[in-house]
């Protein structure tokens, strides 16, 4: 009796926590989403395995556009948001951290940023 009741309070603790994580994870996620520019990795990465898929990364954007759209966001420049093959430089079928800031950096310097030294 006593080893049932402990099972049920700990699977009750566990599913909390859980919960908890899970909440604060989606506060997070929304938080990223209302921003402009590109969503930070951890946002990428749903599983937190250290790697986006492509289905991690188009269900985020889906995501991101109808949280945008709902709230009456301007949906500017959303089409020309990159695609997944654009990013997944090895063609792996996955997105590394480390793959993804390069991807960033490279455009970013391609494009010029509007910096501009006198």
């Amino acid at each position: 009796m006593l080893t049932r009741t402990l099972m049920t309070t700990t699977a009750s603790l566990l599913l909390l926590l859980g919960s908890a994580s899970a909440s604060q994870q989606g506060e997070e996620r929304e938080e990223a989403y209302l921003q402009r520019g590109p969503l930070p990795f951890e946002v990428l990465d749903l599983n937190g395995d250290g790697i986006v898929t492509a289905d991690e990364h188009a269900q985020v954007h889906r995501e991101r556009f109808d949280y945008r759209s709902q709230r009456g966001y301007p949906m500017r420049n959303m089409v020309n948001a990159p695609g997944f093959d654009l990013i997944d430089a090895d063609h792996n079928g996955s997105v590394s951290r480390e793959e993804l800031t390069n991807w960033r950096t490279q455009r970013m310097s391609q494009r010029g940023c509007g910096w501009r030294t006198r």
